[in-house]
């Protein structure tokens, strides 16, 4: 399975210098004393992220959102929607610093540096980004895809290995958004795709109970406002496949037996929902939060052809919390299916944690310098072995095992 092994942020707000999993060549094992899985070792097909109010988890979450901005559009307006590059660098650094954001990303064997700086004018722009394919076999072997620093760089042609020069327009640009574009470089379109398919859930009942114009379309928007032309696309798409979901999954959990749309005179779409033994429609204005939120996650999750990276921030909200096992476990069909998904979550929720194993937990905390730390929680001897017990990681969490409780810092 092709997934991210390993990320790194540096300067991103409180994120002054943390990594998750592995961005560099294996480690070298401790031979006296092995861990199963160790904070630089590859990340797991689900990892969760937890931490007190603060501590960064939103913060790492929209790093996700903010590499994607920059993609689909450029640095400035990547920034501009955070409050401008000030706002985000962090704390303490300053011009005299040199002051930069960067990120780092190792997916399957494609490894991307993206750094950015800003100029006199306070725009920000790319100082730095790189692309090297790492060869598995050797495990050392590093070949360059291309390189520019402030609006130059080369590129090297897979077929020839011959070396071109690179100059933007635009500084603010991505060269990963030009060249992704040519399929005579197959690992940056490759790892471009990866980038523009990220999907990152900000669901917001409210938006989903819009009643949008009649149409399918194939995803869900990221706050969930076009949940009925989803529903749209698989009645038309399919169909079985949405009444298999409804009776294995749905009917189970909410009670719901169909979701149809249904066009109104005027051109908007309806979306409907019928219970158990009856027979009158419930619209979507008049289900519950939670109803939505979890209808929306299991299109999501089943979609035939679902994005390879997916992000949640606090799925627990507006969730039973004795749903929140059952979420875990579709996650996890998920992650081991053939061509399936690689999630990342963020959790206040221990009952959510509970059906979690120490090595796809990761705990940030704060150091003395107002700077978040991550560690992985499979890394604490006590952790490990009480989970390997038998006790669920949320009630470790709950009792403060997984990270100090201090009443004098909330």
């Amino acid at each position: 399975m092709k997934y991210i092994r390993g990320i790194s942020v540096k300067n991103y707000r409180v994120l002054r210098d943390i990594s998750i999993g592995t961005i560099t060549f294996s480690p070298k094992q401790n031979t006296e004393n092995p861990l199963p899985f160790r904070s630089g070792d590859p990340l797991t097909p689900l990892t969760v992220v937890i931490g007190r109010n603060g501590y960064g988890k939103s913060t790492l979450y929209d790093a996700f959102g903010f590499i994607g901005d920059c993609l689909r559009s450029n640095t400035e307006y990547a920034c501009t929607l955070r409050g401008g590059f000030d706002n985000i660098v962090s704390n303490g650094q300053n011009k005299q610093e040199n002051s930069k954001l960067e990120f780092q990303i190792l997916y399957d064997d494609i490894l991307y540096t993206l750094c950015i700086a800003s100029d006199k004018y306070n725009i920000p722009y790319v100082y730095a980004e790189t692309l090297s394919h790492i060869n598995s076999a050797f495990n050392t072997s590093v070949s360059m895809n291309f390189f520019v620093s402030c609006g130059e760089g080369k590129v090297v042609s897979p077929e020839t290995d011959s070396v071109s020069d690179i100059k933007l327009a635009d500084p603010r640009r991505l060269v990963l958004s030009t060249l992704g574009n040519l399929n005579q470089f197959p690992d940056i379109v490759k790892f471009r795709q990866f980038l523009e398919n990220w999907y990152l859930s900000y669901f917001k009942p409210d938006a989903a109970r819009a009643t949008p114009l009649s149409g399918s379309q194939r995803r869900l928007a990221s706050n969930g406002n076009n949940l009925a032309n989803v529903i749209r696309y698989w009645e038309n798409e399919h169909n079985a496949r949405l009444n298999q979901l409804i009776d294995e999954v749905i009917k189970p959990i909410l009670g719901i037996t169909r979701i149809e749309t249904k066009t109104t005179e005027d051109g908007r779409l309806l979306l409907r929902f019928f219970e158990t033994d009856n027979n009158r429609p419930f619209y979507v204005s008049q289900m519950s939060d939670g109803t939505l939120k979890l209808v929306a996650y299991m299109l999501l999750l089943d979609d035939p052809d679902p994005p390879p990276f997916i992000c949640f921030e606090e799925p627990e909200n507006g969730l039973y919390h004795r749903l929140l096992g059952i979420f875990i476990d579709e996650i996890r069909k998920r992650c081991i299916s053939s061509g399936g998904s690689q999630f990342f979550i963020t959790t206040h929720q221990p009952y959510l944690v509970d059906a979690l194993k120490p090595e796809e937990v990761w705990i940030l905390e704060k150091n003395a310098d107002g700077f978040a730390s991550v560690r992985r929680a499979s890394e604490d001897t006590i952790v490990r072995n009480m989970a390997a017990e038998g006790i669920p990681l949320g009630a470790l969490w709950f009792s403060e095992y997984l990270d100090n409780f201090d009443q004098n810092n909330l």
